[in-house]
């Protein structure tokens, strides 16, 4: 893992967890009023952070040249658009057969058209990254004030419009959700707040503890939140607070950094190492909850990093990750003449 961002990949880490046990825990909805509770609890902070860490590695090679768009976007749809169009059409076909998770719309186009969970994030965040990109390739993103005022603007379209009631139609309105955390933590990286200290670091981590406390009544139904978490303003906050916090202490953990080294497969490839393991478990008889709740979960990290080194072992299980599909050649070491 040399030249990684640990204390990112860290992060990544945490995300490929709950995105997991989310869909884990979905898998047996009703069995238990917990479950319920984790899944209301962490939708402040499970795709948020993935739209975030998106904005922090794109702030490390930005896009600076609009000459380049052409070539930038390309990369981006062997990065995002190819495996969407690979992986919805696996998991539509899934669904139907095995029966198992929210029926897909009927007809296959609107599987594209209106995307198939989870992989919904592919195409809003390739939304995400063409239109910041352009922007910030003409300088439009270049100051504080420019990207706060960007923020603003996503935020105010977030909380007065009713985002997640609205069409998912190639999935736009997502991406304007997502972009606020993308900005959030493009600019974070751009102005320097790993640097801010431990001053800053605690303050953040105040600030989140407090922010989680409001979520949780809400969740526990102590008082009425917005009618949605895109439309929550204290919710959307601590998807930000949390992975600045995290930051600004620059800690990190070698076994988080390991699985977030695969985030990407494992967001790709975890539904149905998840589904697989469901239906084994099923057949063998092991109904309890909790184990086959830890069952799920381990197939679902584990199980999906082998797939993805099996997926790189050939050139189309390449192309299926959004990587290129021939190996980059390393460069043979030259021996110096004694």
């Amino acid at each position: 893992m040399g030249g990684r961002d640990k204390v990112v990949d860290s992060l990544r880490g945490i995300a490929c967890i709950l995105l997991v046990t989310l869909h884990v825990a979905q898998n047996r909805w009703g069995e238990a009023d917990w479950l319920e509770w984790y899944g209301d609890t962490f939708i402040y902070i499970r795709m948020p952070l993935f739209a975030f860490l998106s904005g922090v590695v794109y702030a490390w090679r930005p896009l600076t040249d609009p000459g380049s768009y052409r070539m930038y976007l390309g990369k981006k749809v062997r990065r995002l658009l190819i495996p969407y169009v690979i992986f919805v059409p696996l998991i539509g076909i899934a669904q139907v057969a095995l029966d198992f998770g929210t029926p897909p719309p009927s007809g296959v186009w609107n599987w594209f058209l209106y995307s198939l969970p989870p992989y919904w994030f592919l195409l809003a965040t390739f939304w995400v990254y063409a239109v910041i990109a352009l922007a910030d390739s003409y300088k439009l993103l270049d100051t504080k004030l420019k990207v706060g005022a960007l923020f603003a603007a996503l935020l105010a379209v977030n909380i007065l419009g009713s985002m997640q009631d609205a069409s998912s139609f190639l999935q736009l309105t997502s991406a304007v959700y997502l972009g606020l955390f993308f900005v959030a933590g493009m600019g974070a990286t751009r102005f320097g707040w790993k640097r801010v200290g431990l001053t800053g670091a605690w303050v953040m981590t105040g600030l989140t503890v407090a922010l989680f406390v409001y979520t949780q009544f809400a969740v526990l139904g102590v008082w009425s939140a917005a009618e949605n978490q895109r439309q929550d303003p204290f919710g959307i906050l601590l998807g930000i607070t949390f992975p600045l916090a995290f930051i600004a202490f620059g800690r990190s953990s070698r076994f988080l950094a390991w699985v977030g080294s695969y985030s990407y497969g494992i967001f790709l490839l975890h539904p149905f190492a998840v589904a697989g393991t469901a239906g084994v478990l099923q057949i063998v008889g092991v109904d309890a909850l909790v184990p086959a709740l830890i069952a799920m979960t381990i197939a679902g990290l584990f199980g999906s990093i082998l797939g993805v080194l099996l997926l790189r072992k050939f050139g189309a299980g390449r192309v299926a990750l959004g990587e290129r599909a021939k190996r980059p050649v390393t460069p043979a070491k030259v021996v110096e003449a004694a």
